[in-house]
């Protein structure tokens, strides 16, 4: 009897044993599969950053092609109002029209103009100004027989406008032209 039971203590310490190594071998599995839970994951936590920046950036992207659009379509808007502008100046400064209806003019000029100011619409100065060839177009040139009025605007045919610090249309002038004579 004595001899059953030491086989069977014999037989608890291999069982035991083996259970200690597929314990192991089970531990080993599983920190395997936890670290391959943990790369996987690593790469979709990746991949959704790098998703979220993508549509922040493409957010930013439409939201400044539409502020684009926006500020082009502006431009076209102001840029067809400027004839609007011209023929009021010609109406106010016609002799033929009464004062009565050159004040409704004027006004009626007056506020369509605060509304193109709103939109960022801005008149060039042209009149006494140094010819800038970027905001004036030289239409005619006239001899002076002043040195400081060379090159100076003499006299303004049409308004020019920008909008903002673009130029829609150049102020058209007449340029002064010194010339020494010996």
């Amino acid at each position: 009897m004595e001899n059953e039971n030491k086989d069977q203590t014999d037989d608890l310490s291999i069982e035991e044993e083996d259970f200690g190594s597929e314990i192991e071998s089970k531990i080993k599995k599983l920190k395997a599969e936890l670290k391959e839970c943990r790369k996987k994951s690593a790469e979709y936590l990746s991949g959704w950053q790098r998703a979220k920046a993508d549509l922040i950036n493409a957010r930013k992207d439409e939201e400044k092609r539409n502020e684009a659009m926006a500020v082009y379509a502006n431009e076209r808007l102001l840029f067809d109002l400027l004839n609007v502008f011209d023929s009021f100046d010609r109406a106010l400064s016609d002799g033929r029209v009464a004062d009565p209806e050159k004040a409704g003019l004027s006004q009626i000029n007056g506020q369509l103009a605060q509304i193109a100011r709103g939109y960022g619409l801005q008149e060039i100065k042209a009149l006494g100004q140094k010819f800038n060839p970027q905001e004036h177009e030289g239409v005619i040139q006239e001899d002076v027989s002043d040195p400081e009025k060379d090159q100076t605007v003499l006299e303004e045919l049409q308004k020019g406008y920008k909008i903002h610090d673009k130029v829609l249309r150049p102020a058209r002038v007449k340029i002064g032209s010194y010339k020494k004579t010996n």
